[in-house]
């Protein structure tokens, strides 16, 4: 066995031994039925099965997903926040997190990261909550390009890729969803949580990369109030803040920015670049953190 093969087997047999003591959170996306890892696999009691890939996810989409998010795009979020753009935005979620926790006098913690992209944030939680707490973290997305590479660090997360229109998760399972910057399902999402737990979802808030739209489409307005409204209609308010912060652009940086995030799209680097006539020192980071539960 080569060296890179024996790797990919000491990672698999990892992930094997985190998913079954994580196993019970699982449920079979075609027949809703409970779950079990055998070997490398995912099998329910009628059979269907989900192979563990050799990156170290299982794919549990039933059906071919459309997703447009690029492997690009994936990549500049993940630089972006190796270089710590979201770095206020964990230091709000392990705030909250920690609230939760020491208010449901609870040391497990099931987190779900619905929308995870290439798993940042919920990696992040994990090295800075590490000892903390009994976390059992799982990221899921249904663009696989995201999950490929959340998959290639080296940490106690369960990586899967699934539609969230049909989690693939037991009732009642989880403390928390976090959602970031991502589509929401809110009945899953209220499926899938205990009666106690709580979704936290994050928004663009008005001026959010601001420097970014503004030469792209001056003028372009940009309001939230439409999701907003949309999380209060759905769900108990539990608290509502804004996360608003300069970050500071240099020549390396500026790349991975431009791509990370959809605003640009169809707009390659090179002509914005010769579009803007003006140095961007920094970017507006402004965000909407909506904690809410479920009603009674």
């Amino acid at each position: 066995m080569t060296g890179l093969n024996a790797n990919h087997e000491l990672k698999k047999n990892k992930i094997v031994n985190l998913i079954m003591k994580n196993q019970r959170l699982f449920q079979c996306p075609v027949c809703n039925g409970p779950m079990e890892i055998r070997s490398y696999s995912l099998f329910c009691e009628n059979n269907h099965c989900f192979d563990l890939s050799r990156h170290g996810y299982i794919n549990l989409l039933t059906r071919n997903s459309n997703e447009k998010y690029s492997k690009d795009l994936f990549q500049a979020r993940h630089k972006i926040s190796e270089k710590g753009f979201f770095d206020p935005l964990i230091d709000e979620f392990i705030q909250v997190l920690k609230e939760y926790q020491g208010s449901s006098d609870t040391k497990e913690l099931a987190v779900l990261d619905a929308g995870c992209g290439e798993g940042s944030h919920i990696s992040r939680i994990s090295r800075l909550m590490n000892g903390e707490s009994e976390l059992r973290l799982i990221g899921t997305d249904i663009a696989k390009e995201g999950i490929k590479i959340a998959a290639k660090a080296n940490n106690d997360i369960i990586w899967i890729v699934s539609d969230l229109s049909r989690l693939p998760f037991q009732n009642n399972s989880f403390h928390t969803v976090l959602n970031i910057l991502s589509p929401a399902n809110y009945s899953e999402f209220e499926r899938i949580l205990k009666k106690d737990g709580m979704i936290i979802k994050i928004v663009p808030a008005q001026f959010y990369l601001k420097e970014i739209r503004e030469r792209i489409d001056k003028g372009r307005d940009y309001s939230n109030d439409r999701i907003v409204d949309y999380f209060s209609n759905k769900l108990k308010v539990l608290s509502r803040k804004n996360i608003h912060f300069q970050y500071p652009v240099d020549e390396d940086t500026l790349p991975f920015l431009f791509k990370m995030t959809p605003l640009t799209w169809g707009i390659s680097f090179e002509e914005w670049k010769d579009h803007t006539k003006t140095d961007l020192p920094f970017v507006t980071v402004d965000l909407t953190m909506l904690v809410g539960k479920k009603r009674a």
